[in-house]
Formats: C-alpha cells, sequence, structure tokens
C-alpha cells in the first residue's frame, strides 16, 4: 500500500492561542510521530464539533485518510498499526493488552481525578463560544458549579498520588513502562500529564524524581515544548 499520496490528517482539541491539550489527542500524535508518519492538524474548539461531524460523533481524536475514518484513541492506535507497519506498537499480545488496560484505567480512573484538580482551570485556557460550551457542558456533567471543585481539591491532590503509586514503583526501577525504551503504554500515560501542565499552575508531580524524569525524557523524545 502506498501511504505517501496522502498525509494523514487529525482532527485535535484546541484552547486560546492554539494550545492543543487533549490527552488522547496527544497519545496519537506520540504514536505518529513514533511510528514517523506524517500527518497534519486540524485544530477544533469545544464549540466546533461540526468539523469532525462526518464522523458521526462528537469526540476527538478522529484521523482521516483517504477513504478512512477513524475515531477513539485506541480504534486509532490499531489502524496506525494494521497500516503503518513500521516500529509497532502493538509488538505482542503482552503489550496489545497492558496498553489496552491502561487505555481503560487512564481514561476511567486517572482523568476524572485529575479533572477534579484542574478542572475550575481549563476554562483560563478557553475563550468566545469555547469557553460558554465548556462551562455550561462540564457543570451539566458534574451538577454543580466548576468552582465547587476547589472545596474538595486537596483531597483529589491526595487521591492523585495514590492512585499513582503503581506507576511510581515501576518507574522506580526502569526509564519507562515498557521497560528501557519507551512504547505505547508510555505514550497513552503521558496524555494525562501534559494536559495537567497545559491546563492548570498544578504541578507537584513534578516533585517526584523518577516519575518527572519520565515525562521530560518523552517531551525530549519527540522535542515537546
Amino acid at each position: 500500500m502506498n501511504h505517501n499520496s496522502k498525509i494523514i490528517e487529525l482532527y485535535d482539541l484546541k484552547g486560546k492561542d492554539d494550545i492543543r491539550f487533549s490527552p488522547p489527542c496527544w497519545t496519537v500524535k506520540l504514536c505518529m510521530w513514533h511510528k514517523k508518519i506524517q500527518f497534519k492538524t486540524t485544530p477544533v474548539g469545544f464549540s466546533e464539533k461540526y468539523k469532525i461531524k462526518f464522523s458521526q460523533q462528537s469526540l476527538v481524536p478522529v484521523i482521516k485518510y483517504k477513504n478512512d475514518v477513524v475515531f477513539d484513541s485506541w480504534n486509532i492506535i490499531c489502524w496506525l498499526d494494521k497500516n503503518f507497519s513500521q516500529k509497532k506498537l502493538l509488538k505482542n499480545d503482552q503489550i496489545k493488552s497492558f496498553a489496552h488496560f491502561l487505555y481503560f484505567w487512564v481514561q476511567r480512573q486517572l482523568q476524572p481525578i485529575i479533572f477534579q484538580i484542574i478542572g475550575n482551570e481549563i476554562k483560563n485556557i478557553l475563550e468566545g463560544d469555547d469557553l460558554d460550551f465548556f462551562i455550561k457542558s462540564r457543570e451539566q456533567r458534574i451538577g454543580k458549579p466548576l468552582s465547587s471543585l476547589l472545596e474538595n481539591r486537596d483531597k483529589s491532590i491526595d487521591q492523585f498520588n495514590k492512585i499513582l503509586i503503581p506507576i511510581k514503583k515501576v518507574l522506580e526501577k526502569q526509564s519507562f513502562l515498557t521497560g528501557k525504551t519507551i512504547g505505547l503504554p508510555d505514550f497513552i500515560m503521558f496524555g494525562p500529564f501534559i494536559w495537567l501542565e497545559k491546563c492548570s499552575d498544578y504541578k507537584e508531580f513534578q516533585s517526584d524524581e523518577k516519575l518527572y524524569f519520565w515525562y521530560q525524557s518523552i517531551k525530549k523524545a519527540f522535542g515537546i515544548k
């Protein structure tokens, strides 16, 4: 299959000043950089769901390539490995199983806790219709004002630190979640941390030497500022 005739288009969440902060969008970008796949991004604001209407759903990331449209970061990861054979992400069944577990764990366990910490700050990187959309939709989701998250912020930070203990224990023994070299589990885990950095002043995780080294190593490997 000749993949040079067209570049993958990634629909990527953006804030003001073109800040890109979506955890799953970052995971997909890392996967494509790792595999050295050419792609371009189309920025999508919270209020610009019409841009991805063609995907028949309302969430990023979405990729479009030739006649293929794929959404959901896990589906995209599997699609990338199937269509671009270089530098496999899903090297074996063990990696695939662990990465799939981590995908769900990050989405259902880690990110909700991070939202409790930074949810009230996310609006600082939004403006106009995107800001209005975010406040209305998130306050509807949690059933109270975003500012109410501040009341339990210390408790949320404590939960965050506790839930990260297994990850920290692994990184005490090795540089990456996959061992000596970077791999898909690292890309999946990276997303929530850059979300934290882009949207919030909360930087306490940087005080953990091994965890911060892991995070900075990924940023350095791909030239992420």
